[in-house]
């Protein structure tokens, strides 16, 4: 987010100050021209600002009732639930899963947003909502935190027993999105296969050192920060306040182990699906994977149809062309080395197939979604 706003102070001529230099206080000397704040708008320094008549733009969480008086910039939590709804069902998934606080914290409207979208779609949504704190707790930090991991595990085990499985589970935040892999690794149920987890935030380190790597939504903060600078820059202007707040959508869904699966009943399928796309580089056949999973050609051909309604070599494709857009938009590969890395004969290939596909070739798919 502080990258976002420093591009668009450059872009200004601003010289920016971050506070926690100066113990927390406005620093001395002129009064800012401007100021961007994660604070409420009730917060001291935001009233000395107002009192200042300096234009404050917040970076928040959610809407507050005085966003009229000092216009905020949030994250559409809304859209990422139905986001979220949205890449489980494309999956398969018809049952998918929310797990929040009880009493809800700030992320009641995530919920929200993946329930209404999932019933759009014909999905069920279900909901578990584990106690924020106990006053029965005793000992020190670490033994309180042990203690609640032990209780919500227990109870995440036991709500799982009675949920269809395979779910679609969405969790509020990365670090609680790799505590339920674990979690449901314990209650016997396979991540993605059984159970497969979204996270929030698309914090790299804690989706890659999760039990398996997080899928996680990218709530495009860095955007979040750029669009604050620029309604900075507009009320420094003397332009009107915005009548409510600037909601900033996801940027989408950066796709990772925790939820590369289709969801199926069929244990051969299933076990097809993870051997063809753990080995895209490769040039399988369709025996291939027949002779993996011991099944006959006829049967495990027949059983994809059934469940997916494509074949092998569809799926293959299918799946190919999705993990070259994830590799377009979280590497700088070269696009000439992304057809062997994901099973294409050649880079001209790739290029027909994918400007086929999509109407857009894949260099400009790049340029679109990540930015020169």
């Amino acid at each position: 987010m502080l990258r976002g706003i420093l591009e668009a102070a450059r872009e200004y001529d601003w010289a920016p100050a971050e506070l926690r230099f100066f113990g927390g206080a406005l620093p001395p000397g002129p009064p800012p021209r401007g100021a961007i704040v994660d604070l409420l708008p009730t917060d001291r320094i935001v009233r000395r600002l107002r009192a200042l008549r300096c234009p404050t733009v917040r970076i928040g969480h959610l809407p507050h009732p005085s966003d009229g008086v000092v216009p905020a910039v949030l994250p559409d939590l809304a859209a990422m639930g139905r986001m979220a709804a949205e890449h489980f069902v494309e999956r398969g998934f018809r049952h998918v899963g929310y797990v929040g606080h009880d009493p809800w914290s700030d992320y009641k409207a995530l919920y929200d947003g993946l329930c209404s979208r999932a019933a759009e779609l014909g999905c069920a949504c279900h909901l578990l909502r584990f106690e924020s704190a106990s006053s029965g707790d005793r000992g020190s930090a670490a033994s309180r935190q042990r203690t609640r991991y032990r209780r919500r595990q227990r109870q995440f085990g036991e709500w799982l027993k009675g949920i269809p499985k395979p779910l679609g589970l969405l969790a509020y935040s990365d670090v609680m999105a790799g505590q339920l892999c674990s979690m449901a690794a314990q209650a016997g149920m396979a991540v993605p296969e059984d159970v497969a987890v979204l996270g929030d935030g698309n914090n790299v380190a804690e989706c890659e050192c999760a039990p398996l790597t997080l899928s996680s939504i990218d709530p495009d903060v860095e955007r979040r920060g750029r669009e604050a600078a620029r309604l900075l820059h507009r009320l420094m202007d003397g332009e009107p306040a915005p009548s409510g707040p600037i909601m900033i959508p996801p940027k989408g869904i950066v796709l990772r182990h925790s939820t590369d699966v289709l969801a199926t009943p069929d244990a051969n399928v299933a076990r097809a699906l993870r051997f063809m796309w753990d080995h895209l580089d490769l040039d399988l056949s369709v025996n291939d994977v027949a002779r993996k999973v011991e099944l006959s050609r006829r049967k495990l051909e027949r059983a994809f149809r059934r469940e997916l309604g494509r074949g092998i070599n569809a799926e293959l494709h299918r799946k190919r062309l999705e993990r070259v857009r994830e590799l377009l938009v979280t590497t700088d590969m070269p696009i000439v080395d992304l057809a062997p890395a994901v099973g294409f004969k050649s880079k001209d290939y790739l290029h027909r197939t994918f400007r086929r596909a999509f109407g857009v070739t894949p260099r400009r798919y790049r340029l679109r979604e990540k930015g020169p």
